[in-house]
C-alpha cells in the first residue's frame, strides 16, 4: 500500500482496515509513506504490516526511492491511494524493471480534484500504465472514463471496507454530548466530515434554519477544517448559536450516528460518501445530495434514505423535515456490500494474491 500517509484520516482508516482484514486472510500489508513520518493509526495496524517511510522531496525523488524499495522488497502486487502516490509508483515501477502488478486506487471523483491542467494530463498520460484502477464507485468509475479516457476494462469498482467486524461494538459506545440525552425529546440532526467547501455545510445550515421555523430540532456536525470560521459565522447571523454545535473532530462518529433523529449528507461532490455508509449501518434515517458520486449508489436510487439535488436549500428542509416525521431505516442487507471482510477478498482477487499465499504483499 502506497500513500502520502498522515497519522489519521478517512483514507489512512480505510487502508488500516484493509490491511488488518488482509492479515486475518493470511496475507501481510506493507505501508508505504510518501512525503511524511507519518504513521496512520499505529495502534490498530497488525503486527505483519511493516510501515516504511520513503522520505522524498518530490515525485521524481519518490519515484528513485519507490524503485529501490520494489527491488529491494519485492512484494506480489502494490496498490496506491491518491493521485501522487499513483504517478510516483508508476514512475517508480517503470525505474525499477520490475513486473509487479500496480493498482491505483481512485477516491475520489477526480475530475473534481484534479483541475490543475498538468495534473490531468499526467493522470490522462500515466494511468493506463497501471494494470488496473480501483474506483471506490459506480460514479467515480464513469468519471474517470469520461474526463480521462481510461479504458473500461481497466477500471474496477470495490467500495471501501466500511462495515468492521467491530461495529456493533461500535454502535453500542454512547457519545459524551449533552444533547443524545436519552430522556430528551428534542430530535438531533447529525452531519460529519471535514469542514470544507465540497461537503456543503453551508447549504445545510441555512437549510436548517429553515427547518427550525417550523419545528424544534438540533444540528451537530463533527469534523474539523478551514471553513470552521465561515460556519460559525453562519450559524451566527441565522440565530442558532444554541442549537447547532461544531463539535470538531471525534475519533468515531457512529455513536453519534446511531442515536442521531437523522443523519444527513449535504456534499457537492464526494467519492462514495463514507459516512453515509457509517450512518446506514448504524441504523440511522437518512437524507443526502444526489451529488456525484456515490450517494445514489449507497441508497439504491432513495430505497434506503431520500436524495435532493445539490445546493438546493428548500429540498433540503423539506427532506429534513419529512424525514424526522416519517423516518425510513434500510433494510440490513443494504450493508453487506460495505463488509470489510467481503471488500479484501475482492482486492485479493484484483490483485491476484491466493488465501494463504506464504508472503502475499501489497
Amino acid at each position: 500500500m502506497v500513500g502520502p500517509f498522515k497519522a489519521w484520516g478517512g483514507i489512512e482508516r480505510k487502508m488500516v482496515i484493509l490491511a488488518r482484514e488482509l492479515d486475518a486472510l493470511g496475507v501481510g500489508a506493507d505501508m508505504v509513506v510518501l512525503r511524511g513520518n507519518d504513521t496512520p493509526y499505529p495502534e490498530l495496524l497488525p503486527s505483519s504490516t511493516e510501515v516504511i517511510h520513503l522520505g522524498n522531496r518530490s515525485k521524481v525523488d519518490g519515484a528513485w526511492r519507490f524503485a529501490r524499495y520494489l527491488r529491494r522488497c519485492r512484494p506480489d502486487a502494490v496498490v496506491t491511494t491518491q493521485d501522487h502516490a499513483a504517478k510516483v509508483a508508476i514512475l517508480g515501477r517503470a525505474l525499477s524493471g520490475q513486473r509487479v502488478p500496480l493498482f491505483v486506487k481512485a477516491t475520489n471523483t477526480l475530475s473534481q480534484t484534479i483541475r490543475r491542467r498538468g495534473q490531468r494530463l499526467t493522470t490522462r498520460w500515466l494511468y493506463p500504465w497501471a494494470d488496473g484502477v480501483i474506483a471506490i464507485s459506480e460514479g467515480v468509475r464513469d468519471d474517470l472514463l469520461a474526463a480521462f479516457a481510461l479504458p473500461a476494462d481497466k477500471v474496477h469498482v470495490v467500495y471501501n471496507p466500511m462495515v468492521t467486524p467491530d461495529f456493533p461494538q461500535r454502535v453500542e459506545r454512547v457519545p459524551t454530548h449533552p444533547w443524545f440525552d436519552p430522556n430528551s425529546t428534542v430530535p438531533v440532526i447529525v452531519a460529519a466530515g471535514r469542514l470544507t467547501r465540497q461537503k456543503g455545510f453551508d447549504v445545510l445550515i441555512s437549510a436548517f434554519g429553515q427547518l427550525r421555523m417550523t419545528r424544534e430540532a438540533r444540528l451537530v456536525v463533527l469534523g474539523e477544517g478551514q471553513e470552521r470560521p465561515r460556519l460559525e459565522a453562519l450559524v451566527g447571523e441565522l440565530g442558532l448559536t444554541e442549537v447547532v454545535d461544531l463539535v470538531g473532530f471525534v475519533d468515531d462518529p457512529v455513536p453519534f450516528m446511531a442515536r442521531a433523529s437523522l443523519f444527513v449528507l449535504s456534499s457537492r461532490w464526494e467519492g462514495l460518501g463514507n459516512v453515509l455508509v457509517e450512518a446506514l449501518a448504524a441504523g440511522c434515517p437518512l437524507v443526502a445530495t444526489d451529488c456525484p458520486s456515490g450517494p445514489a449508489e449507497i441508497l439504491e436510487h432513495g430505497r434506503h434514505g431520500e436524495l435532493v439535488p445539490v445546493d438546493d436549500v428548500p429540498a433540503l428542509t423539506a427532506a429534513m423535515v419529512r424525514a424526522l416525521s416519517r423516518p425510513k431505516r434500510a433494510s440490513p442487507d443494504a450493508i453487506d456490500r460495505f463488509r470489510s471482510r467481503a471488500v479484501a477478498k475482492r482486492y485479493l482477487e484484483l490483485l491476484g494474491i491466493q488465501v494463504g499465499d506464504a508472503r502475499g504483499q501489497a
